[in-house]
């Protein structure tokens, strides 16, 4: 005969309740805790892959903002270089640098003849022969001057050779009695070609 649940042993209804809490735990784990348990772990997932996506597009921004800080350094330095070797050979605004180093540092100018421009890979230099005198110092302030920092063109100077102040030069002058040196020089200034020099014709067949 069936008895009701109150008039069994109390081991047995322990048994009962401890296994009726055990399948209720289990259902309420595979119907709640497991779904919220997967979705937490691809949530988990997705943040560390957009965690990582973030990353990499950090890391691309920076890398972005070091090329364009590069290209506006490379622009600025380009600019700079123009002036120095420029694209036309201004030739009138050179001579008048040099005139006014001339005039700076107390030497005389006595010449300055054009020579013929030579032609180089990328850039033309474009020499002129000068005559120069006035005293040593004088001289050797000119030369510093003239290669400065603070010219706007690129000046080299070749050919240098000294001796008296007189003889050379253009015209009738006279030499001051505090002069004590004439010079001879090559200086060469320089601006960009606008095309490159065009490859040599191949030897004709014979």
């Amino acid at each position: 005969m069936a008895k009701r649940f109150s008039d069994l042993p109390a081991v047995v209804q322990g048994v009962i309740f401890a296994a009726g809490a055990v399948v209720l735990a289990g259902v309420v784990f595979y119907l709640y805790v497991l779904p919220l348990s997967e979705t937490r772990r691809k949530l988990a997932a997705d943040v560390d892959r957009r965690r990582a996506e973030n990353l990499k597009n950090q890391a691309v921004e920076r890398e972005r903002t070091e090329l364009l800080n590069r290209i506006a350094s490379l622009e600025k330095q380009l600019a700079t270089r123009r002036l120095l070797v420029p694209d036309e050979p201004a030739t009138d605004q050179f001579v008048r640098m040099v005139y006014d180093t001339a005039v700076g540092t107390t030497i005389h100018l006595r010449s300055f003849v054009a020579q013929p421009p030579a032609d180089r890979d990328f850039y033309v230099e474009m020499p002129f022969a000068l005559r120069i005198d006035g005293t040593y110092y004088a001289l050797l302030s000119f030369f510093q001057r003239l290669a400065g920092k603070e010219q706007e063109r690129i000046v080299s100077v070749t050919g240098l050779a000294l001796g008296p102040p007189v003889g050379g030069g253009l015209g009738k002058y006279t030499i001051l009695p505090g002069e004590t040196v004439g010079a001879n020089c090559v200086v060469v200034t320089y601006f960009n070609r606008s095309q490159p020099l065009p490859a040599p014709a191949p030897p004709k067949k014979r």
